[in-house]
Formats: structure tokens, C-alpha cells, sequence
């Protein structure tokens, strides 16, 4: 029966990470007793100490206590409300020396039980002194008094974090053979008071005893932490914002009060004071207040302002929950996100960084630096990454935590991974999936196409580096994240050439061809490259079917001036004008050249034109599943040595032909021309700003209908034709035979009817009496090559109605022009 006891309040807990201490009270005598048998295990202690510390931690976790009350049922730093018992580890006692702490402890004169830990031995003494106060102390007095108390024992000796109010006391527990000390003495319970009067001011965290060299390992312990400026994403960039001074100010103003020492500051929120160390100039700081939220943590500006504004938020985790995965790291995350001295940081940081990564993949040409549109395009990829600590967002698989084989993980990845980051991306114009290097497996550097052995190297990274794998899904992902990053690169680069205001494009074929000056020759550039600008801006499709057409000698610089205006997207590989061969060849174009034309027959220029009006490609890639409709993006330019190229003796009005080489040309297409493409393009830039027509009008339109003709391929019967509709008939032509009408031709029939000029004709009549053939031997090859030059003819025009002609039968024929008719008359 213990003459000295009184009724104590303790927070009891099934094991450390227990979420429901529960409040007992009980006779301060009861807990004497139920110290004095602990839980023993079969292993001996040689082999406990051999244990991993996980081990030993679930073997001595037979649970414990708080020598208090909490508020609630959570064992919190912040959560402790009061104390009745002092207690403290001592784990630092030299060999042989249990008995001499027993008798410092019996020197204070007051109640107390001692029991050993998990670990002690003889030979390294370990154990937990608990004293009893006279009454229940406040949290914030609890401190202070077990800190005293220890001096007077041996603080050196004691746990430099024992004295939390939070600290947890297990219930003993030993290994089969080992030796068990319990000891106590019924003695008067200690004076807190006496203790506290001790203290010139108990209050003042600096005057409290510490365990020696404390203060060095704290200052090893902020040594070691990495500096919180230099950390990537939202964390470092608000400590780059804030430093714990300025956080203080800004997230939690009045939490702490100056002491008027530069080092160190007072949470309001307590009794104490002076207990909040600074260090390193406002980088870090450690409290040693007992209701702070930071109480015994060594924070930095974000978990300073996370702990005191969110920590309440984490009663209710999972213990061992990162502190990354904490409901108060999630919420500071949402907290910053809204601050715009932070956010207006990140991205600044961001654009930076951004701009110096990329500035090795800038593409140069003589006389102009071209920024690679990588630099603007990751930039904004980098914005829209929220923090560096995108890896958290993957999806894991609930059975084995491990990432799942999901689209969304690889899209997250190839999104957000520095190794892939911005550089795989859908170029917009060609329609091709394009890599920007250096790529982990490749160290070469610029933009180039996404090849076979790419999506295999992919492939092994992604199982290698996050376990993920699945061919299908590996090649969705891909196109998600380049359809994300697409750009049309002719259309970026286009827009950054500023035009100096010097008009080049009219006299463009005088200067580089040697054509003759005139409105024609500027207005089919002028048009012509308004409508490359046009088609590459265009996701629409733009109508612009014609072709220029270069004709001259060899070795004047055609194909090296449609080459060189072309830049990288130039192609004279276009050979065939039908199905999806010719679509996939003019794809990734801006100008194509189509190359001897005289030697193409008239059914090849035929698909000419027909490939001409169009204004979209429609065809399924290699390897394609779909079929899909693009916008055409290119222009044509055709080029040859032929004076007569031009085969359809009507539809040539597609094609502008141009004679160069005519005139002694005013510039140099291998010394000049590469100084002058930007600006070249910049004024056809503003031709399709200001509305160019894509069309020749007026004075241009009439020459090139000369041109056309002039350049026309004659057939050889057309003259022999010509000649026939020239001759003067009789007035009663059509009532001669073949026989008679031949021979009148032939100038061997003379008649007495009056002659007339021709004013129709058909086709068999030209057979039969032009040519003197009989029609069995009129194809419709030969019928159409008839019809054609007819129909090519100046003054003669084809009737959709029927009329007889004589010997011939009733037919569809042709008339000559009133007008011209008219004219006869006259």
C-alpha cells in the first residue's frame, strides 16, 4: 500500500501507430505495479540485437503510453493537453553504471519507478525514469521541469528528444534472457513548482538545460539538409519566394514574436519563450515549443507554413505516409498554386531554364538565326506541369504498387520525363510524328523523323525505368503526346521573318532568270508564293490550281532556284499525279517541281490538271488505319527545255508559262539568293495578309492566254485543217457528193454556185474531205484529236445541238463566231 499517490490520467495505445489512444485513469500506484512484469519473447538478446530494426521495432511495440491526456484520440505533437508523470530515456549510460543512476534518481528525495528497455544489457545500460509531479502540469510546463530534472540526474545521459510532451513510453518487454531492472521508491510526489522556481524565467526556452552537443548535431543536422532554394517545382520555388521571415509575414502573421534577437523568435500560441531557433539566415528554423505545430522539427519556409496551417489535416493519415502523399502536403500544394509571387517565380524559373536547354537546337542559314519553336513549345509545356513532383500523379496498381500499364501513365511520362519532355511532337504541316534529340538513345541533337527503332528503344526505357510495357499502348501514347505538341514549323518560321518594306517578289524572275520584266512575270510570283504562304496556314485548304512554268535553256538555275526557295521543304520528286502514291510524295512540301513536261503525253497532263484542282489529299498512310482528308500545303512549278509543252489545244488556263533566260540577269541565285529568302517569304507573307487573289485578272490574265498559246504544242493537223475552214465554198455544199466535195478541195471540180465563206463543219466532214479517208478508218482517238483542234481554234466554237450536214447525217458540229461572221459580211 503506497503512502504517497494520487489519481493519474494517462493516453494508452495498442501499438505506435495506434489512431485511438485511449484516456485511463488510475491510481499513480496501479502503473508502479503493472511496471513490474514485462512481456518476454523466445529470442535470446545476442540474437534480438542481431535483428533488423524492424524487427526489434514489432518485437518491443507491446504497446505503451502518454504519462498524459491528449486532445482527442490522436498522438500528435500539438495534441498533448496535459502531464502527470515526468518520464525520460536515459540510453546513454556507460558500462556497469545502472546502479549509480539508480542512486541519482534516489538523491531527488521524491517518488519515481525505473524500469529497462527492449535493448538494455549490462554492459550498456538503458533505461526509462518516470517521476510523478505533485500535479498535472501544462503542456508547456512540461518541458522545462523534465528537462531540470535530468540535469540533476545526468542529462548527458538522456535522449536529446525524450523530453516531448509527446513522447511514448512502451510497455516493458524483454528477450528470453534478458536481465530485467525494476526499481521504485514510495516517496512524496516532485514539486513542480519547486522546480519551475528553479528558472529565473522558466519561460525562456534559452535558459533551459541541453543534453551536450545537441546544439552541434542540430547544426549538423541543418548542415546536411538539403538546401530548400534548390529544390525543383513548387516546393523550392517557394522557398526561393520566402524565406521563413517573410512566410511568417505573409501565411501566419502573429504566430511568432520577435525577441529582439536575430536568431531567435517566440510562438505566440504558448507559454514559453524564445524557443524558435533560426538558422542559416532565415532558411531553416527548429522549435522547441511544446504546442507548436512545428515542435522538434527543423523546417523550411514551406513546411513551416504547411505544418501550422494544415497539419491538423494529417490526423487521420496512414502512418508511414510520405510526407509528400500527407492531405497537408496536397493542401500547401493548393494553397501555393494560388500565390502569385510563387507562381509568377515557377514560370519565370521555368521559361529560363526552358530557354537555356534548348538553346543548342536553334537551326541557322547565312544572314538569319532561326529560334527552333522547340524553345516556345517546351516552354509552355513546362507551364502547364504543375510541380516536380509529377511522378506521384502516376497511377499505381492497387494489388502491387507498382505503375500501372496504363496510356494515361505513359502519357504523364512522356509528358512530364526530362528524357522526353517536349521533344516527341506531330509536325503539322508534313503530317509526320517528329523526335527533337538528344534522346537517351540518342546523343544527336535537332529535329528529325520518329523511326521503328525509336518506338523499340522507347519501349525498353519505359519497362527498364517505370515497369511498364504493351506495344499498342506505348504507340497510343505516343500519338496522344504528340497530337498535344503539334506545330506547323513552315507556318512558325514563316511568321518570325520581318519584312524590311523592299519589294523583291516582282521582279524576282528579272533578277534571278533573266526573264523579261513585265506585270505578268511579277503577278504569277506575287500569286503564286501568296498561295504557298496561304496552303501552309491553312487547315482548311486554300483553291489555287495553277502552275508556273519555267521555260529555257539548261543551266540557267531553275531547279536551283525553286530549290533554294523552298528552303527544307522543296521536292522535284514528283513523277506520278494519280492515287495515294502522289498525295504521300507532296506531303512535308511547300514547293514542288514537276520537271519536263514536254515529255509527258497528253493523258499525263490531263492528271496534271485534275491533281492541280485539288484542294485536299484523301489517302491512307503506310501503315495508316485510317483514312483521313489533309489540306494540300504546297504549291507546283513545272520547268523545261521545250519551246512547244503545252498539249491541250483548250484547257491550258491552269498553267502560266514564262520564258526566262531571255535577259541578262541583275542577280546571283548561288551568291544572293540565300540572303534573300527570309525576306522573299516575309513579303509573300504580307501579300497573303493584305488578300493577294490567287487568280491573274486584267492585263496579266490576257498575256497569259498568249503565252498559252504560244507555248502550245501545234499538231501537225491542225494547219491542214486551218487551211481547209479558210477555203471559200460553194453556196450549195452540202448538196455536192464526198466524190464532188473532194475533188473541189483538190481544185478539180469547178462550179457555177456562188462561194461562200464556211461558217460550220463536222467532225466526219473533215474526215472524209480534209483528210480523204474513208470513215471506217475514224477511230475515236482520231475522232477526238479532230474535235480538239477544232475546239482549240480561234473563232469556232462547239454546238450541243444537232444539224444536218448533207451527205454526212445529222450530228453535233461546229460553228464559227458571229461575230467573226459578221465581220465577213462586211
Amino acid at each position: 500500500m503506497f503512502k504517497n499517490d494520487r489519481k493519474i490520467t494517462l493516453s494508452v495505445g495498442s501499438n505506435r501507430y495506434s489512431k485511438n489512444w485511449q484516456r485511463q485513469t488510475m491510481n499513480y500506484s496501479d502503473l508502479v505495479d503493472k511496471l513490474k512484469t514485462p512481456t518476454r519473447s523466445l529470442e535470446s538478446l545476442a540474437d534480438y540485437m542481431k535483428m533488423k530494426k524492424s524487427q526489434q521495432d514489432a518485437l518491443k511495440d507491446v504497446g505503451g503510453f502518454v504519462g498524459g491526456v491528449l486532445k482527442g484520440n490522436q498522438r500528435l505533437s500539438h495534441n498533448i493537453e496535459s502531464r502527470d508523470l515526468i518520464t525520460l530515456d536515459f540510453d546513454n549510460i556507460a558500462s556497469g553504471m545502472t546502479e549509480d543512476v539508480i542512486k541519482r534518481v534516489q538523491i531527488l528525495g521524491c517518488n519515481y519507478v525505473i524500469y529497462s528497455t527492449r535493448k538494455h544489457a549490462s554492459y550498456k545500460p538503458r533505461l526509462r525514469i518516470i517521476i510523478p509531479t505533485d500535479r498535472t502540469i501544462t503542456v508547456d510546463e512540461y518541458e522545462p521541469i523534465a528537462r531540470k530534472v535530468a540535469a540533476m540526474i545526468g542529462i548527458e545521459m538522456a535522449d536529446p528528444t525524450t523530453f516531448q510532451a509527446s513522447r511514448l513510453m512502451y510497455w516493458p518487454s524483454c528477450s528470453s534472457d534478458s536481465e530485467y531492472v525494476y526499481k521504485y521508491e514510495d516517496k512524496p510526489f516532485l514539486n513542480a513548482d519547486g522546480i519551475l522556481s528553479q528558472y529565473a524565467d522558466w519561460k525562456d526556452v534559452t535558459c533551459w538545460p541541453q543534453v551536450p552537443g545537441v546544439d552541434i548535431k542540430q547544426r549538423h543536422l541543418v548542415d546536411k539538409q538539403q538546401d530548400p532554394t534548390t529544390k525543383k517545382g513548387l516546393v523550392g520555388a517557394f522557398c526561393r519566394t520566402y524565406d521563413i521571415f517573410s512566410a511568417m509575414d505573409k501565411f501566419i502573421p502573429g504566430a511568432y514574436e520577435d525577441t529582439g534577437k536575430d536568431d531567435r523568435y517566440t510562438y505566440a500560441g504558448g507559454s514559453t519563450s524564445g524557443g524558435a531557433v533560426i538558422y542559416q539566415d532565415g532558411m531553416f528554423l527548429y522549435s522547441h515549443h511544446a504546442t507548436d505545430p512545428c515542435s522538434g522539427q527543423l523546417v523550411n519556409a514551406w513546411d513551416l507554413i504547411r505544418l501550422h496551417k494544415f497539419s491538423h489535416l494529417d490526423e487521420e493519415a496512414t502512418e508511414g505516409t510520405p510526407v509528400s502523399k500527407m492531405p497537408s502536403y496536397v493542401a500547401m500544394k493548393e494553397l501555393v498554386r494560388v500565390d502569385k509571387a510563387v507562381m509568377s517565380k515557377l514560370d519565370e524559373e521555368r521559361q529560363e531554364e526552358a530557354q537555356d536547354y534548348f538553346s543548342d537546337l536553334g537551326q541557322s542559314r547565312v544572314g538569319q538565326i532561326v529560334v527552333s519553336q522547340d524553345v516556345t513549345d517546351s516552354v509552355d509545356q513546362v507551364k502547364e506541369i504543375e510541380d516536380s513532383n509529377w511522378v506521384e500523379k502516376l497511377e499505381k496498381n492497387p494489388n502491387t504498387g507498382k505503375n500501372e500499364k496504363s496510356i494515361a501513365n505513359i502519357v504523364l511520362i512522356l509528358s512530364n520525363d526530362r528524357n522526353y519532355k517536349g521533344r516527341i511532337w506531330l509536325d503539322d504541316f508534313a503530317g509526320r510524328l517528329m523526335v527533337t534529340c538528344p534522346l537517351p538513345w540518342d546523343s544527336g541533337d535537332g529535329s528529325r523523323e520518329w523511326k521503328d527503332s525509336d518506338d523499340a528503344q522507347l519501349a525498353l526505357r519505359l519497362e527498364k525505368e517505370y515497369q511498364i510495357a504493351g506495344k499498342d499502348k506505348i504507340e497510343t501514347a505516343v500519338k496522344v503526346v504528340s497530337d498535344n505538341n503539334k506545330r506547323n514549323e513552315v507556318k512558325e518560321l514563316i511568321e518570325s521573318f520581318k519584312w524590311d518594306g523592299v519589294s523583291r517578289i516582282p521582279t524576282l524572275l528579272h533578277d534571278y532568270l533573266g526573264a523579261e520584266q513585265s506585270i505578268y512575270a511579277a503577278d504569277i510570283m506575287k500569286k503564286s508564293l501568296a498561295a504557298a504562304v496561304a496552303r501552309a496556314f491553312s487547315d482548311s485548304g486554300v483553291k489555287y490550281d495553277y502552275m508556273v512554268i519555267f521555260t529555257g535553256k539548261q543551266g540557267i538555275g531553275k531547279s536551283t532556284f525553286l530549290s533554294k526557295l523552298g528552303m527544307n521543304w522543296f521536292s522535284d520528286s514528283l513523277y506520278n499525279f494519280e492515287g495515294k502514291e502522289a498525295a504521300e510524295l507532296i506531303q512535308g512540301t511547300l514547293i514542288n517541281e514537276v520537271g519536263e513536261l514536254s515529255a509527258m503525253n497528253k493523258s499525263e497532263t490531263e492528271a496534271i490538271k485534275q491533281f492541280l484542282s485539288k484542294t485536299h489529299d484523301i489517302y491512307r498512310a503506310a501503315y495508316g488505319r485510317h483514312t483521313f482528308k489533309r489540306p494540300r500545303r504546297c504549291v507546283f512549278f513545272g520547268s523545261t527545255n521545250a519551246s512547244e509543252f503545252l498539249k491541250d489545244a483548250t484547257g491550258n488556263r491552269r498553267f502560266w508559262p514564262i520564258k526566262v533566260g531571255v535577259e541578262p540577269t541583275t542577280k546571283n541565285i548561288f551568291k544572293d539568293l540565300d540572303e534573300e529568302i527570309d525576306q522573299i517569304w516575309a513579303e509573300a507573307y504580307i501579300y497573303y495578309i493584305l488578300g493577294e487573289p490567287l487568280y491573274l485578272e486584267g492585263e496579266s490574265e490576257a498575256m497569259s492566254k498568249k503565252f498559252q498559246e504560244d507555248f502550245r504544242e501545234i499538231d501537225p493537223w491542225q494547219t491542214e485543217i486551218e487551211e481547209f475552214l479558210a477555203m471559200k465554198i460553194p453556196r450549195d455544199w452540202y448538196s455536192l457528193n464526198i466524190g464532188q466535195q473532194r475533188a473541189y478541195v483538190q481544185g478539180n471540180l469547178k462550179t457555177e454556185s456562188p462561194l461562200i465563206d464556211r461558217d460550220r463543219v463536222c467532225i466526219k466532214e473533215i474526215w472524209q474531205v480534209c483528210f480523204g479517208t474513208d470513215m471506217k478508218y475514224c477511230t475515236k482517238r482520231e475522232s477526238n484529236r479532230i474535235s480538239s483542234i477544232l475546239t482549240g481554234l480561234s473563232g469556232w466554237r462547239k454546238i450541243n445541238s444537232t444539224a444536218r450536214y448533207g451527205n454526212f447525217g445529222t450530228q453535233k458540229g461546229f460553228e464559227k463566231s458571229k461575230i467573226i461572221v459578221l465581220k465577213q459580211i462586211n
